[in-house]
């Protein structure tokens, strides 16, 4: 069987290959895209260093009896907070709305790794910060972001439309697969794989499918991407009817 440290090992691979083709990629995309990229470049080159690290076993911590691994915890931070980030700033919402589902993905994190270990009433409340946290997400994207993201020309706005929706058909089953182990439903050994694997269609499936469709970035009307949260395309419009 293969161990832990094996499968951390071989998904630092997938990262490693993953950042070459990417970063080779992005030698052909326009300058102004390429923030785009980079943020992407460094949610896929951060797994890779992260899961070597966690190969070596390097970084765990305990946490209510069980081993919390420093780099996971940072991977996880930092990938899920700027792959909402990226998905928020394809719709030109505000700064002050990057912030907040920048902010949102970090406290889920911080309340599953070091809240729900702990159990008692500390697991019962960060498990509400962790499912309601992603409602919020829903909420947000679905509401207030896809009203914003209604002003973009229409390659655009339906980019952003199927990234929101890949992120939160993903996330919402990272966080049932998360809770589902906590029950012991998984074997250690299927546990992890299904873990790695998840994290991996998270980070290289979403990277791959934006620079897949990096050209739709390039459709603009004048708008600044982070315009005034009182503008006219944020509440003076709605989303049509069977959009969501």
């Amino acid at each position: 069987m293969i161990s832990v440290s094996a499968l951390h090992s071989i998904s630092g691979g997938v990262y490693v290959l993953t950042f070459v083709v990417l970063l080779l990629r992005t030698r052909s995309v326009p300058d102004r895209l390429r923030r785009y990229c980079h943020l992407l470049l460094l949610v896929v080159g951060l797994g890779g260093a992260t899961s070597f690290l966690a190969a070596a076993g390097l970084g765990g911590v305990a946490v209510g009896g069980q081993t919390v691994l420093l780099p996971t915890f940072v991977n996880d931070v930092v990938a899920y907070s700027v792959l909402w980030f990226v998905t928020a700033m394809l719709a030109g919402v505000s700064r002050r709305m990057l912030a907040v589902v920048t902010a949102l993905p970090f406290v889920q994190v911080v309340a599953f790794q070091f809240g729900t270990p702990m159990g008692g009433l500390i697991a019962l409340v960060s498990t509400v910060v962790v499912i309601g946290g992603h409602l919020v997400v829903a909420y947000l994207f679905v509401g207030p972001v896809w009203r914003t993201a209604q002003a973009l020309p229409d390659e655009r706005r339906l980019l952003h439309w199927k990234s929101r929706n890949l992120l939160l058909f993903l996330i919402g089953m990272l966080i049932a697969f998360a809770f589902l182990s906590l029950t012991g439903l998984f074997t250690t050994f299927g546990g992890n794989v299904l873990n790695q694997y998840i994290a991996l269609l998270i980070r290289v499936g979403f990277a791959g499918f934006l620079f897949a469709n990096i050209d739709a970035l390039d459709a603009t009307d004048g708008r600044d991407e982070t315009g005034d949260d009182h503008s006219p395309a944020e509440f003076g419009r709605s989303a049509p009817s069977g959009a969501d």
